[in-house]
C-alpha cells in the first residue's frame, strides 16, 4: 500500500518490470475507515512507503494477506507483533547501506573540518586563523549505537581514516571491524557518536540528557537513523551550554523539519531535512528488492529480508 501520487509516470515500469504482470496494483490515499478496510480485505501484499502506520485493526482486515513490504529499511510504522501473532511476514528493502553510510560519514567529516564556517568565511572574504581550526579524524574515535548492516557499513568507512570504532548493539556478540562496548562506555569514549539503531521502544531517545552527560564536551553526534532515537530537547540544551561540541542531523522528531526548528538556528549544528541520503542507485535498489520480495510472496516463498523470522506464515498452516 503506498500514498496516492507517490508513482511518477514510468516509475512503475523502471523499477517493477515484472510485478505489473503478476497483480494489479492499486494506490490509495485512505488513512482509515471502511473503504480502507474494504481495500486491505481485497489485497494479497501490502507495499509501505514508510508514512503510513499499519495498526493491528488494519492488519485484522487483510484476511488474504500473504505480506507486507516496504519500501526502504524502516519498519516503526508497522505493528510487526501484530502482523507476527496474525501469521503475516513482514519484508523490509535494505537498499539504502551504502548511501546512509556515506552520508553518516560526510556528517562526521564536515563536523570535524569546520565544513559550514569555512563555506561561510569563503563567501564573506574572512581570512583563516588558529582560532578556527578543525580536526584531524585520525586516531579519533567513532562510537556506533547499533550495529546492523548500516552500522557495518560506516566502520568499514571510517576505518580507512584511521579511525578507532566502538560499537554498542544487543543483539550483536562479535565483530571484526568494531570492539563491542555498553553502551556507557561508548559514549564517554568517543570523539564521534553516530546512531544507526532501528526505532522502537528500547531505542525510543537512546539520546536523552543522561547520554548526553556521558559525551565528551569536545564530541559530536551524527544522527542519520531515525529523529525520536533522540530527545531533541535534551541536545539541544546540550548543544547551547558546551556539553558536547556539536551535531550533524539528518532526521527529526517531526517530519518535514519546520525552519523555526531551534536545532537549526544553533551555530553548532549541520542540519539537512532528512535526504542526505538519497542517491538515484539506492533508490532503485530498494525498488528492486521491494518486487523481489512482493514476486516471492507471490509464489508463496519467505523473502530474504523477512524483518519477524518467527513469523508462523498463515500460507503454511
Amino acid at each position: 500500500m503506498n500514498r496516492a501520487g507517490f508513482y511518477k509516470p514510468g516509475w512503475i515500469e523502471k523499477h517493477w518490470p515484472t510485478l505489473p504482470q503478476r497483480a494489479e496494483i492499486r494506490k490509495t490515499a485512505l488513512e482509515s475507515g471502511p473503504e480502507l478496510h474494504a481495500e486491505v480485505a481485497e489485497a494479497d501484499i501490502l507495499y509501505n512507503r514508510g508514512s503510513f502506520q499499519l495498526t493491528r485493526y488494519i492488519l485484522e482486515a487483510g484476511t488474504k494477506l500473504r505480506g507486507v513490504v516496504t519500501s526502504g529499511v524502516g519498519i516503526e510504522k508497522i505493528d510487526v507483533e501484530a502482523a507476527t501473532e496474525l501469521g503475516i511476514p513482514v519484508v523490509n528493502s535494505p537498499g539504502n547501506t551504502s548511501t546512509v553510510a556515506e552520508a553518516s560519514m560526510l556528517l562526521v567529516a564536515a563536523l570535524a573540518k569546520r565544513l559550514l564556517f569555512w563555506v561561510t568565511a569563503a563567501r564573506e572574504g574572512t581570512p583563516p586563523d588558529s582560532k578556527t581550526e578543525g580536526m584531524e579524524l585520525f586516531d579519533k574515535t567513532i562510537g556506533l549505537i547499533g550495529f546492523g548492516r548500516i552500522g557495518r557499513a560506516t566502520a568499514n568507512i571510517v576505518r580507512a581514516y584511521g579511525m578507532h570504532v566502538l560499537a554498542f548493539d544487543p543483539y550483536v556478540t562479535k565483530s571484526d571491524v568494531a570492539e563491542l562496548v555498553p553502551l556507557d562506555d561508548l559514549l564517554k569514549q568517543s570523539d564521534f557518536v553516530s546512531l544507526h539503531s532501528v526505532l522502537n521502544d528500547s531505542t525510543r531517545q537512546i539520546i536523552n540528557e543522561k547520554s548526553l552527560s556521558l559525551m565528551r564536551p569536545t564530541a559530536f553526534l551524527v544522527n542519520t537513523a531515525r529523529g525520536e532515537l533522540v530527545d531533541e530537547v535534551a541536545l539541544e540544551r546540550a548543544l547551547k551550554s558546551g556539553a558536547i561540541a556539536g551535531a550533524g542531523v539528518d532526521v527529526f522528531n517531526v517530519e518535514p523539519v519546520k525552519p523555526d526548528h531551534p536545532l537549526l538556528a544553533l551555530p553548532n549544528v549541520i542540519a539537512t531535512p532528512h535526504g542526505l541520503a538519497h542517491a538515484t542507485e539506492s533508490r532503485h535498489r530498494c525498488a528492486v528488492l521491494s518486487e523481489q520480495s512482493m514476486l516471492a510472496l507471490l509464489d508463496g516463498r519467505l523473502p530474504e529480508f523477512v524483518v519477524n523470522p518467527s513469523v508462523q506464515w498463515r500460507l503454511n498452516q
